[in-house]
């Protein structure tokens, strides 16, 4: 239904429907695994609790993008709508750092793994617009330091789904860990919408390419699929019960 709305480009006056579309979907499937893992909205475990949280505040965010761009026609980034994306990013954080608990991961892993991608990408902006002058900078320091805020999110979260993938397969005989691959893919491709979008913002590029709403729709695909993923592996679990 997303990718209708965003290749038929029928928006309504609102640019990000499809990532609202997307979005809700997967909010939808997040409850769906509450659900049947034998809980309630009101009584989920804190992992779960962290992704519904996450995938909320991001539901939100798009629903105001949308309510910035398509009602009062004015630019949505950066705006409040920022707030509930860094939010849904913290949950998601949260939501890694209490399976690490059980996980037991290094932390200096993550940290290095980190610290190297961002001296890259800093690298790579510094060289361009300081030393090159390849672009001339349009945007404001908000604009700047969400062009690296929301990259590293995506990043730490492509690093943790590879590893808790391996992890997982090393201590559990179900084949769930497959659904870390796809929270991988999810972070990746929100990765590059991610990039794009802040370049294009922080650079002056053309705001009539949204390019990036189809790596945020692809994203969001990746997400639930994962959750489907989850949802098939504990219902073979359960029936095996």
């Amino acid at each position: 239904m997303s990718f209708t709305f965003y290749f038929t480009e029928y928006y309504l006056g609102y640019y990000n429907i499809p990532n609202i579309i997307s979005c809700g979907i997967a909010v939808y499937l997040i409850f769906f695994l509450v659900r049947r893992s034998g809980n309630s909205i009101l009584h989920m475990d804190k992992v779960q609790l962290f992704l519904f949280l996450s995938f909320v505040s991001w539901f939100s965010a798009e629903a105001m993008f949308g309510y910035y761009s398509g009602v009062l026609k004015t630019d949505p980034y950066p705006s409040m709508a920022d707030i509930f994306y860094l939010a849904g990013y913290i949950f998601i954080v949260l939501l890694l750092w209490s399976l690490n608990k059980a996980y037991k991961i290094e932390i200096s892993i993550f940290v290095s793994l980190l610290v190297t991608f961002s001296l890259i990408a800093f690298y790579v902006l510094y060289v361009s617009v300081f030393i090159f002058n390849v672009y001339s900078l349009s945007g404001s320091i908000i604009d700047l330091m969400l062009v690296f805020a929301y990259p590293i999110f995506d990043l730490l979260i492509i690093i943790s789904g590879f590893l808790y993938y391996f992890r997982e397969k090393e201590i559990s005989l179900n084949k769930g860990y497959l659904s870390w691959l796809l929270f991988s893919a999810f972070g990746f491709f929100f990765f590059i919408a991610d990039v794009i979008f802040g370049f294009d913002d922080l650079f002056g590029f053309s705001q009539d390419d949204h390019l990036f709403d189809l790596f945020f729709n692809i994203g969001y695909l990746m997400l639930g699929i994962s959750v489907l993923t989850r949802i098939f592996y504990l219902n073979i679990h359960s029936r095996n019960d």
